[in-house]
């Protein structure tokens, strides 16, 4: 098989097809990679141009195309969809209405759930407190050490905590009173993300801004297109990578190397129809015509294409050597972007604690990455930071 055969096929998953008029936003996107990845263009624009075709409130099948689609070009600009898609799924969830300008993309939405994913894994607590105000309202203290999408105008969506088992998801624009954004920056690949610390001081939320006040229910509806929508990033970049591994490759590289391009291509194929299975029947879930998805699928699925994106930009230093040492390289972007996964919320501890809790659950997908280094890395914590949400 050529590697230009295998390009094509690595192209789409087969979920959705996108529109065309999609492939010159794509294109563009890719075009401003570089200068995303140096700070000298805003990833937003993409994500904008998207909205004003009706994208980033598009069914599921076609966003996780969409972040496949986008990650293949820039992982910066997939991810802070991922973020704005996610919340607009916590909306879509509770039945409340969108921010203005949400669905076209004037105005950005922070997803800020890792806590609430994180309290129920037994990994730590929601960090922002609420009291009841006099009005029906609350008020809200703490801080949500790591948050996306951060952009003046936008909108925050993350779980508060009262008293007892009391939990709340709230949103709060950035900019009210109260609301202090810290920002973060000297990221690996995610500086373009407009990524910061929030503080909250009192910050009154209306009832209006309460979307619901149950939890519980409301990670089990979410849980679905949070991953799901992840693992499409996280295919997009794998793809990419062997993409640009097999057309730099030389003889010696194909003889040497046979076996990690072999393990490598075959995992590309197995993930990526385990993600249309479980994107698929998420759909058809949310619709009440089939269960929904077991958490561990979700997680399998996910945790396994962030380990084969970590494999496949090794194997891509491998082959293109020097060059893409460069720091200005694609090869070098696409490095530092998959260096990122192991820290994303949920971090790659996160998910592995997950699988190795419920052995009760269906059995996960083979184990692709055995014959590779995993992609483990230390959740930040000299910045103070917790875990990209």
């Amino acid at each position: 098989m050529t590697s230009a055969v295998v390009t094509e096929e690595r192209s789409g998953l087969g979920l959705a097809a996108l529109p065309p008029s999609v492939g010159a936003v794509v294109d563009d996107v890719g075009a401003q990679a570089g200068a995303v990845d140096r700070g000298d263009a805003d990833l937003w624009d993409g994500l904008r141009d998207l909205g004003e075709q009706g994208l980033l409130t598009a069914p599921l099948p076609l966003v996780v195309e969409l972040a496949h689609s986008l990650a293949r070009r820039c992982t910066a600009t997939s991810f802070s969809l991922w973020g704005h898609r996610s919340a607009v799924e916590y909306h879509e969830a509770t039945g409340v209405p969108l921010p203005a300008g949400a669905d076209v993309g004037t105005v950005a939405l922070a997803s800020g759930m890792a806590p609430a994913f994180k309290e129920e894994a037994g990994l730590g607590e929601i960090p922002l407190e609420l009291t009841d105000g006099a009005d029906g309202s609350l008020s809200v203290t703490g801080v949500l050490p790591w948050c996306s999408n951060l952009r003046p105008g936008a909108w925050i969506v993350a779980p508060v905590r009262g008293a007892g088992d009391r939990r709340a998801i709230i949103r709060f624009a950035r900019d009210a009173d109260g609301v202090t954004v810290k920002p973060l920056t000297g990221l690996t690949a995610l500086d373009g993300t407009s990524s910061g610390v929030v503080l909250l001081d009192d910050v009154r939320i209306p009832a209006g801004d309460v979307l619901t006040e149950d939890l519980p229910a409301f990670r089990d509806r979410v849980r679905a297109p949070f991953l799901l929508i992840q693992t499409g990033m996280c295919l997009g970049l794998a793809g990419a990578a062997l993409d640009a591994a097999e057309s730099a490759a030389d003889e010696a590289s194909w003889h040497v190397l046979a076996e990690e391009f072999r393990q490598a291509t075959a995992g590309w194929a197995t993930l990526r129809a385990e993600l249309v299975r479980t994107v698929e029947q998420a759909t058809a879930a949310s619709v009440g015509e089939a269960e929904r998805v077991p958490p561990r699928d979700l997680v399998s699925v996910r945790l396994e294409s962030a380990l084969l994106a970590g494999r496949a930009t090794r194997l891509e230093q491998k082959v293109v050597g020097g060059r893409g040492y460069a720091l200005g390289s694609d090869t070098s972007r696409r490095a530092r972007e998959a260096a990122f996964l192991p820290v994303q919320s949920p971090t790659e501890t996160h998910l592995r604690h997950l699988l190795a809790a419920e052995p009760e659950l269906p059995t996960a997908p083979p184990d692709l990455s055995a014959a590779a280094p995993d992609l483990r890395a230390a959740e930040p914590g000299a910045s103070g930071t917790g875990d990209p949400a």
